[in-house]
């Protein structure tokens, strides 16, 4: 059954718009949980799939039915792949948020997910630069010419940004005195103030300078810069820098984490310059970056 605006399913003697039920949910998660739009749009597509495959009224659903949709993600039934346990975990957070919304509204009164756990995560080592790599990386492209995509790289590694909010950066968001970018409703809906480092301001006052953006500091016609862009520009600048290993912007980021950690930056001001709720999400980079465990390894000779 694939779900179309108008989709009415009868129970109980009742027809319920399932379309109309997804339309009010994606407003509610916008404007009153004020999610992300990577976070409403990664929800929506995560229920409607649910809906699809058991063709069934929220009021019918059960919790054998969500641990049955589960069994077929996981096995690949659903996406046409075998999943991660880190999607298994989004699929039911965004199932949890859904029915959680239609019981908050009197659609259910029995909630299916309120017994359904989690997978166990695996805390993956994240993958990082070594700081010879990161010069390299800098350096791919010229000033002169590549302005624009150099201060790219330089605000994704000196910041620490997630793409997301690399892309929807305003003008007004960065300050060249003092010298600090503002992150307007990040992950988690909270601002934060990361400071900039002065290696590259004078890149970035080069920038504003030359491109004059107006509302966007990325802009493309007036748009933020697209998501895409940016995964091309970090691409391109590891290839032609010999890079090897798999990155992506995200590598960015963690590779600012570590290099602040092996530098001996409290984990708690890490913990704030990326945003994280949750000081167990920043300390996976401690693991990382124990330079006494590094030390104490070169001691061993042969």
């Amino acid at each position: 059954m694939l779900l179309t605006p108008t989709n009415l399913i009868t129970t109980g003697g009742m027809e319920i718009d399932i379309g109309a039920l997804l339309r009010t949910f994606e407003d509610y998660l916008t404007h009153v949980r004020r999610s992300s739009e990577n976070t409403v749009k990664a929800y929506m597509k995560d229920i409607k799939r649910f809906f699809d495959y058991l063709g069934k009224s929220p009021k019918q659903i059960e919790r054998a039915d969500v641990e049955r949709f589960i069994k077929a993600l996981s096995k690949g039934e659903i996406t046409g792949e075998v999943v991660t346990e880190s999607t298994v975990s989004r699929y039911i957070s965004s199932l949890r948020s859904f029915f959680d919304y239609l019981e908050l509204i009197g659609v259910v009164e029995e909630n299916p997910m309120e017994r359904v756990r989690h997978p166990r995560l695996r805390k993956k080592i994240p993958s990082f630069l070594t700081l010879e790599e990161v010069k390299a990386l800098l350096s791919v492209y010229d000033e002169e010419k590549k302005l624009k995509y150099k201060a790219i790289l330089s605000l994704l590694y000196f910041c620490g940004l997630r793409v997301s909010e690399l892309c929807n950066l305003r003008v007004e968001d960065i300050s060249f005195y003092p010298p600090y970018v503002k992150v307007v409703m990040g992950k988690g809906n909270k601002d934060r103030l990361v400071p900039i480092s002065e290696n590259i301001v004078p890149l970035l006052e080069k920038y504003v300078e030359r491109y004059k953006p107006k509302i966007y500091f990325f802009e493309n016609k007036g748009q933020p810069l697209h998501p895409s862009t940016v995964f091309r520009v970090v691409k391109r600048a590891a290839q032609k820098a010999g890079i090897t290993k798999h990155i992506h912007p995200h590598t960015l980021r963690h590779t600012f984490a570590t290099h602040l950690v092996m530098n001996n930056v409290n984990v708690k001001i890490v913990q704030e310059l990326l945003g994280h709720a949750n000081l167990s999400t920043t300390s996976i980079y401690l693991h990382v970056a124990d330079k006494e465990k590094f030390d104490a390894v070169k001691k061993l000779v042969i």
